[in-house]
């Protein structure tokens, strides 16, 4: 009788609990619970690694992750899912769309022109590689609009950084950042006043002859834009500072690199300057050429500064003065 209550089991069930009640605390030491199997283990990690593998090569699912960081303005995420994209489905139909959305994420980072220009840099590169690797996609109209932004960026960059520096009265360093306007962005707003800034940075420098070459330049190559006054200002001060400059003007031709630049010398002072020869007195008028600058001794501009100089005529202008 006593066996067969021991055999039922809502028995078994009672003294079940009783000694779990009563020993549990001391059947696992520490309070702590028993560890999975080695088995168990082996299988929640191979399915972790399976869903990682998964989501790290699929084209639908990189794409989606990058796309929501790009409309949460987490740009720098994005830009790692778009390339992790590019790097492994460059062949996939949505790559074109993918390489746009990678230049852009770069733009769109893009602060104010005082700041680092590495994200100008990397998105005016990135609209570039849209275009040269996606030939004709339906992004590239598009691309070609950021790619003058970028350029406007960049020009206007240097100019602000060139502007610093002369009023540092860094004069090179200036010089310098200006020729990266004028020769990089030489179509944009930016080189006009670029070629002002030259003019005037050669001037504090000593080498009138460039001064002379750019401010001309400005004032032939931009007859309507409102620096056209302050380049005939320039050239009046230029001429003040020596009568003989506007003499011996150097031909378009070689405004480039390959030309050698004369050698900077200081300005020198009214006490140590060495007196100049002294030149005819000017007459009131004079003819010189149409487009060209009139000198104080009535000798006009080399023809090679004139818009055709074959062709144009000799007007009666009044001699410092830009004959029109």
């Amino acid at each position: 009788m006593l066996t067969y209550v021991f055999r039922h089991p809502v028995t078994m069930l009672i003294l079940s609990v009783a000694s779990c009640l009563t020993l549990g605390c001391s059947m696992f030491p520490g309070n702590e619970s028993p560890a999975p199997t080695a088995g168990a283990g082996r299988t929640d990690a191979q399915i972790f690694v399976g869903d990682t593998i998964e989501m790290n090569y699929d084209p639908n699912v990189i794409l989606k992750r990058a796309e929501a960081f790009h409309e949460k303005e987490g740009y720098a995420e994005a830009i790692i899912e778009y390339q992790h994209f590019l790097d492994l489905h460059r062949n996939h139909v949505l790559a074109p769309y993918a390489q746009y959305r990678l230049a852009l994420s770069h733009f769109k980072m893009i602060q104010t022109i005082d700041r680092d220009m590495t994200s100008v840099k990397k998105a005016h590169e990135e609209f570039w590689e849209l275009i040269n690797t996606f030939t004709a996609s339906r992004y590239e109209a598009e691309a070609r609009v950021k790619i003058k932004e970028c350029e406007r960026y960049l020009a206007q960059n240097h100019l602000f950084v060139g502007t610093f520096y002369y009023r540092k009265e860094q004069y090179l360093a200036a010089a310098k950042r200006f020729e990266k306007i004028i020769n990089g962005y030489p179509s944009m707003e930016e080189a006009v006043e670029a070629k002002l800034q030259l003019a005037k940075s050669y001037q504090k420098l000593g080498a009138l002859e460039w001064a002379r070459d750019w401010a001309v330049a400005l004032v032939q190559e931009h007859p309507r834009h409102q620096l056209r006054d302050d380049g005939l200002k320039l050239l009046a001060t230029l001429q003040d500072e020596n009568p003989n400059i506007m003499m011996a003007a150097r031909p378009r031709g070689s405004f480039n690199q390959n030309v050698p630049r004369p050698v900077f010398r200081p300005a020198t002072t009214a006490s140590n300057r060495a007196p100049s020869r002294v030149s005819p007195a000017p007459s009131a008028v004079t003819d010189c050429q149409l487009g060209s600058w009139c000198g104080e001794t009535g000798t006009s501009l080399s023809n090679a500064f004139a818009p055709n100089p074959r062709n144009t005529p000799s007007v009666t202008c009044r001699p410092g003065t830009w004959c029109e």
